[in-house]
This record gives C-alpha cells, structure tokens and sequence, in this order.
C-alpha cells in the first residue's frame, strides 16, 4: 500500500500537549484527530480514519503508559448499565499477562448463548488449581457431566451423601479379579455367578 499523505493537517499545542487533526501514523493510519501528551510520547487517544490495518479503520485508540481509569455510573438508575461495552462484531480481549484480572460484583452472570443452535462454551483453564467456594452449588447438565482426574479424587458428604444412578456400575484396579461389589455384583459377576465360575 503506498503511503498515506494528508493535506489538512491542522496542530494546536504547547510543551504539555497537543492536538492534531489528520495525523500520519508509522503504520500507514491517517487519524481524524489526535490527542497527545507532551511529557511523554506513548500517551494519547486516536480517532482513527483509513489506512494500514483493517482493524485499525474508524477505531478508537487510547494509549497510556499509567493507569486506565474509568469511573462511571453515579447517577445510573438500578437495573440499568453503568459501563456498557458491547461489540457487535470481534472478540472481547481483556489481558493481564503480568497481573491479575479481578471481577467484583454484587452478582456475577456469565452466559455463553451461541447462535443458531451451535458453540456457546465457557471454559475454564488453570495452570493449578480451579477453586469453587459457596454455600450451595449446583451443577446441571442435560446430555452429560464427567468428572476425571488422573490422580486423586474425592467425593466426600460430611452429614451426607447420596448417589443415585438408574443403573450404577463401580470398579477399582482389582475389579478383573474379583469384582467391585460382591453383595450385589456387576454384570461381570452376575454372568460368571450363574455358570458358576465365580
């Protein structure tokens, strides 16, 4: 793509600051205004035109080398948005690669719709330990739950603990030799009871 010229550019500003109107940026991105520190180069708002990345075509850009602070919602009636981000097309990417990212709430609601039947998947990935805290928790699936681990795991009903199944079938590492549960047996042991092997 060849470069990008603009004939208009207009700059107003003092040593603390400045705007510019038609700016050419080093990525081929004409902004339609600008709005600049003076003491330090990596901060400033951009509305951006045309050029270079598609992504980059009538975006709005702020760059910051401190904190992004956003503080909203004062007057806002409940039930209704404070802060509303919404984007009709793309992904939504908050990253903290050196930090972490913190959600407080009075209530928390994550929901993934999908569309047309398809997708809408949550998932949860750790690198240690996925961790659930609350006085009750429920957990509903309407095809299939599996639990796996490949080391421990543990079900445990302090007062107690009921498990119901239309039909239950148990085993440990000594089931190919002598079942799981002798009082009542898997199908293994039923078969091998009536021919009389077991």
């Amino acid at each position: 793509m060849a470069k990008q010229k603009s004939y208009h550019t207009i700059r107003y500003g003092t040593a603390e600051g400045e705007i510019k109107f038609g700016h050419v940026h080093s990525d081929n991105v004409i902004s339609a205004v600008q709005l600049r520190s003076g003491f330090t180069n990596d901060h400033y708002i951009t509305l951006d035109g045309t050029g270079g990345e598609d992504f980059r075509t009538h975006s709005t850009t702020c760059v910051s080398p401190g904190s992004f602070q956003v503080k909203a919602g004062k007057g806002t009636p409940d039930e209704q948005p404070g802060i509303l981000l919404d984007s009709e097309n793309g992904d939504v990417v908050i990253m903290a690669p050196n930090g972490r990212v913190r959600i407080s709430a009075l209530d928390v609601e994550i929901r993934s719709t999908g569309s047309e039947g398809k997708r809408g998947n949550i998932i949860l990935d750790a690198n240690e330990k996925v961790i659930m805290n609350g006085q009750i928790i429920d957990c509903k699936a309407k095809a299939a739950a599996k639990f796996f681990s490949e080391n421990n795991c543990e079900i445990s009903g302090k007062s107690v603990l009921n498990v119901y199944g239309g039909f239950i079938d148990m085993a440990d590492g000594a089931t190919s030799l002598k079942g799981s549960k002798p009082a009542i047996g898997t199908e293994w042991e039923i078969r091998n009871q009536v021919e009389g092997t077991v």
